[in-house]
């Protein structure tokens, strides 16, 4: 009787119109008459897949959580008043569906790969996710068990854990917010209980799917998707910048130099992608050089240094700057050499180092919505700041106006903006911020 009531309203979807209803190649954003947000992707097979995209992640929590939306992301999928956490894996199981929870700084998301004949059992799963948890004691000591040791296995890993403090002292609250629970929170269930209440509302929530049919999405939000009215107000975002040094014991010094960047999506970040590719430094291929101007730079010192370029976007600020790895003798050298080819491109950049740049940059925008839950997390995203999506052609067309100019300008920028630094190592052989010429 289940199955067969699943399948009727698959089949008889929503033919309502929808007021809030855009359309962009094979993409389509609308709005539920439950205030739910709604965005599908058209795409061929057999296969697809469902995500609910909570706003907020991280970024929501205050000084009293910090840590919470680590602990709700690990909470997903566990006993709730529909299904226990044993019966909905062996349900996913049986249909051969795979069930994934992420956290980022401005998202949480719940989603499921699946054949498209049960995309109602996992439409209800996800609900139930956001809508009937239980939050039960005894699950929770399992959860923080789990969060702990994630959080153990990041923050044991130097360049996450650097890049984490970054944000930290760039943004100190909000975006500064780890997405990684520390040692030192003081989380409880009632915690966790009332962080979701907070974030499970209609307003607040994207239901996404890859290769389902919109009108059949828009039937689920609003057949499962029932939730309290509000939507969650967020502080816009402030650069600070700062210094932070840990101590740490390694053969290798961890640096980061970074800089108040721009919003994802503007025409700046554009420019600043181009110039993180000009800068480079990621090793794509094993056992090989990177490339990029700081792959040259990395290559003067001790093997096994790594100097790249990072820029980060999200919906109202950015985070641009360079990560050293390198022997902790060397460290302060390699980051003050990386400083001087920032300045350098701040004068101009070769015309050859430019049309590599942009290429690189270009397959970047194309290779980054390569996977099914990277175009889940994306359209779910964009869905709840402004329903529009910025497809794989408009991020390229951005690139392909950056000019070498433009890069001039955002790089002369940067070096004005009050500089974060983070040294994780032997603080007694890694440079405070201030030795650090730019």
């Amino acid at each position: 009787m289940l199955a067969a009531s699943r399948k009727a309203i698959i089949s008889t979807a929503s033919k309502a119109t929808y007021a809030t209803a855009a359309t962009t190649n094979g993409l389509q954003f609308t709005t539920a008459s439950n205030g739910v947000k709604v965005a599908s992707s058209q795409e061929p097979g057999q296969t697809a897949s469902l995500a609910v995209v909570i706003n907020g992640g991280s970024r929501a929590e205050s000084g009293k959580n910090a840590g919470v939306a680590h602990f709700l992301k690990n909470y997903g999928f566990k006993n709730n008043a529909n299904r226990t956490a044993f019966r909905i894996t062996r349900e996913a199981e049986l249909v051969g569906g795979v069930l994934s929870s992420n956290l980022t700084h401005e998202s949480l998301v719940y989603s499921a790969e699946l054949l498209k004949e049960d995309a109602e059992l996992f439409a209800e799963i996800l609900s139930d996710v956001v809508s009937k948890q239980k939050f039960q004691q005894h699950e929770f000591h399992d959860v923080a068990h789990q969060t702990a040791e994630e959080s153990a296995n990041a923050f044991s890993n130097a360049e996450i854990n650097a890049i984490e403090t970054a944000h930290q002292v760039a943004f100190r609250t909000g975006l500064g917010n780890s997405i990684f629970a520390k040692p030192s929170a003081r989380i409880t269930n009632d915690a966790v209980k009332a962080y979701a209440q907070q974030l499970f509302t209609q307003e607040n929530i994207a239901l996404v799917g890859t290769g389902i049919e919109h009108e059949t999405l828009q039937n689920l939000a609003e057949t499962y998707f029932n939730l309290p009215a509000g939507n969650l107000s967020l502080t816009g975002s402030k650069y600070f910048g700062g210094e932070s040094r840990i101590e740490a014991v390694s053969s290798k010094g961890e640096y980061v130099l970074a800089f108040e960047g721009a919003a994802a999506d503007s025409a700046e970040f554009a420019a600043l992608q181009v110039l993180r590719h000009a800068l480079g430094g990621e090793i794509n291929i094993k056992h090989t050089a990177g490339s990029g101007i700081l792959a040259q730079t990395a290559a003067k010192f001790a093997q096994g240094t790594e100097i790249k370029a990072f820029n980060i976007g999200y919906s109202d600020a950015g985070l641009f700057g360079v990560q050293v790895s390198a022997a902790t003798a060397e460290t302060g050298a390699a980051v003050s050499a990386a400083a001087e080819q920032l300045k350098a491109i701040a004068k101009g950049l070769s015309g050859d180092d430019f049309s590599r740049a942009v290429a690189q940059a270009k397959f970047a925008a194309t290779a980054g919505f390569e996977t099914r839950l990277d175009r889940l997390q994306t359209l779910g995203a964009q869905a709840l700041r402004a329903g529009k999506y910025t497809s794989i052609t408009e991020s390229v067309a951005a690139l392909d106006k950056v000019t070498t100019a433009d890069i001039a300008q955002v790089a002369e920028k940067l070096l004005k903006s009050k500089a974060t630094t983070v040294a994780l190592g032997d603080l007694n052989a890694l440079p405070y911020a201030d030795s650090v010429s730019l």
